[in-house]
């Protein structure tokens, strides 16, 4: 769950460390696929198959219609079709019936439409022509033709408004082409014409579930365990129908059971998965997760869960292996590709993070509704990590991307609809931009850069945020850098007020003080830090620095020698370079 704004400390080359404000200090909330119950093809057809055989069985100890006789077709006289309609429409009908019972539908499909051409009124030949209407709706069902098997349930309805088993079969169609709201009203008619058939209830159960009718969703579930033997997919409604009443142990339960009825179904180890994880359990869930995407390699959500309870349990990496494989079966998914760039910055793979967030930016504002907090918050983390890369690339001798990083913070100002936060991360970007630029020896780029900070970070402390001193901190720098050295030590003041224990700070103190030659203030703010932490080189560099500038040459000396200790030789040969010959190894 999204929380508040946290302050990151980035170094620099330097050693000092300025203050980036993390918009949000943990990830967005989970979107559980758990919601909804659903129903595999073979589910349904499954049911299609109970549906017919429990109406079958049940016709068969209480016949749901009174048949014609029954006429072979060899004792068909030859002037049947010359006969009075009635009669002969009786004669066909009966002809109808022997073609069922020989399981013969197409002829007898043809028969008993030649008995209600005869006769309209002849209600046996219309309850028989009916009857088989269904039987073969049933049959382009179980064949995934749901569009024609409607057709036939219909004209099978017209013939015999009371036949419960073309009802069933229309509503299992309809839930096929997605209308559920005709679905639903074809089983509750199938359940009026026939009470008997038990097998609806799981599917329009599992209807009334998808429709939020949960109360009617319970109803159908006790019906269901009943009436019926237990069944992995009874189990799975179950506990969806739990879940969606905050039942969190009882849906766990189910789906559990289920697992067991069905060790092959990746669906139900994916559902206990996320139930897991809603009960705080992510350690628990990843096992689950792992045998679902087994069992079904391609299967997004599962590897979406997984990736999302490695980052939990700050399993970084294995976190970027889980997303990485969501993102090669989802690879616009913006949810997925934040993810991974979140698990790659905390495994301190910027580079890979700013190219997953570049594309989650990418896909998300091609949403003419896209969330614009959420798109702040992505080119936040852009500007960030290109940060954090900068860092490493300076110490390579590489070129840095403080210009993207600008452009990027400078699109969360857009959206993030004067969220201070923006302001601050712009301000801290513009003024690590003409940290560069000092070194490149580009004096204007460098001052231009430093007013443009300046105004950022003002403004972001004008707003008094709670995380003020994050600003601050970089307002201080900056003013340093501008020779505004009362400005910076006023800011700088503040920021230890706060945070006591910022050694970085108290170093930034410290180097204000020097510029005003206060090398008194100057040296017990460099002594804080050190005190603080005795391996902060840049502390004990400065803290050197200043002695000998104050005339303190054996304190000077000592520093040097913490530096060679600490392995800092680099910033040992500088302080020899700058005491000119007062310091010697």
């Amino acid at each position: 769950m999204a929380q508040g704004p946290d302050l990151v400390p980035v170094s620099d080359i330097t050693g000092g460390s300025s203050v980036f404000v993390i918009r949000n200090t943990a990830r967005a909330s989970r979107k559980f696929a758990t919601a909804k119950a659903t129903r595999t093809k073979a589910q349904r057809i499954e049911t299609v198959k109970k549906v017919k055989k429990q109406y079958d069985t049940i016709a068969k100890a209480t016949p749901q219609r009174v048949r014609a006789p029954v006429v072979s077709p060899t004792n068909l006289p030859p002037s049947a079709r010359t006969m009075a309609p009635a009669k002969a429409s009786m004669l066909f009908a009966g002809v109808g019936e022997y073609y069922i019972d020989q399981n013969d539908l197409e002829n007898s499909l043809s028969f008993f439409r030649e008995s209600v051409g005869l006769d309209d009124k002849n209600t046996k030949a219309k309850e028989g022509l009916s009857e088989v209407l269904a039987a073969k709706g049933s049959e382009f069902l179980l064949a995934d033709k749901a569009d024609t098997a409607k057709g036939y349930f219909l004209e099978a309805l017209k013939n015999n408004p009371r036949n419960a088993a073309a009802y069933f079969g229309l509503g299992d169609a309809y839930t096929e082409l997605d209308k559920s709201k005709e679905a639903i009203k074809s089983y509750e008619d199938a359940l009026a014409n026939n009470a008997k058939l038990t097998e609806i209830y799981v599917p329009l159960g599992i209807l009334y579930f998808q429709s939020g009718e949960i109360a009617k969703a319970d109803e159908m579930l006790t019906k269901a365990l009943a009436n019926q033997s237990e069944t992995a997919e009874t189990q799975v409604f179950l506990g969806s129908i739990r879940l969606s009443q905050n039942r969190n142990q009882d849906a766990l339960a189910a789906f559990k059971r289920a697992k067991q009825l069905d060790p092959t179904n990746a669906d139900t180890f994916f559902q206990v998965g996320e139930t897991l994880v809603r009960m705080g359990k992510d350690a628990d869930a990843v096992p689950e997760y792992q045998k679902a995407v087994e069992l079904r390699p391609a299967y997004f959500e599962a590897w979406l869960g997984l990736a999302d309870s490695y980052y939990s349990l700050k399993n970084f990496p294995e976190a970027v292996k889980a997303y990485s494989q969501a993102k090669r079966l989802k690879n616009d998914s913006v949810e997925v590709l934040v993810g991974l760039g979140d698990a790659q910055r905390m495994s301190s793979d910027f580079n890979g993070a700013t190219g997953s967030y570049n594309l989650a930016a990418t896909f998300i504002t091609r949403n003419p509704n896209f969330d614009k907090n959420e798109a702040a918050d992505i080119y936040s983390k852009i500007g960030y990590v290109i940060g954090q890369q900068c860092q490493l690339n300076l110490k390579q001798a590489k070129p840095c991307a403080w210009p993207q990083a600008i452009r990027s913070l400078e699109k969360a100002v857009e959206y993030g609809s004067g969220n201070t936060a923006d302001f601050a991360n712009l301000g801290w970007a513009y003024y690590n931009a003409a940290r560069v630029d000092g070194y490149e020896k580009n004096e204007s780029a460098k001052q231009t850069k430093l007013a443009l900070a300046k105004a950022m970070l003002e403004k972001a402390v004008d707003a008094n945020p709670a995380y003020v001193e994050g600003p601050l901190l970089n307002l201080g720098m900056t003013l340093t850098d501008l020779g505004d050295y009362p400005g910076a030590v006023n800011a700088l003041s503040k920021v230890i007020d706060k945070q006591p224990k910022w050694v970085f700070a108290l170093n930034e103190l410290g180097i204000a003080y020097r510029q005003q030659k206060n090398y008194k203030d100057a040296v017990a703010q460099f002594k804080k830090a050190v005190d603080r932490d005795d391996n902060f080189a840049a502390a004990h560099y400065n803290l050197g620095e200043t002695e000998y500038r104050n005339g303190n040459t054996p304190a000077a000396k000592k520093e040097y020698e913490k530096l060679k200790k600490l392995g800092r030789d680099d910033l040992a040969v500088q302080l020899e370079l700058i005491s000119n010959g007062a310091v010697r190894k």
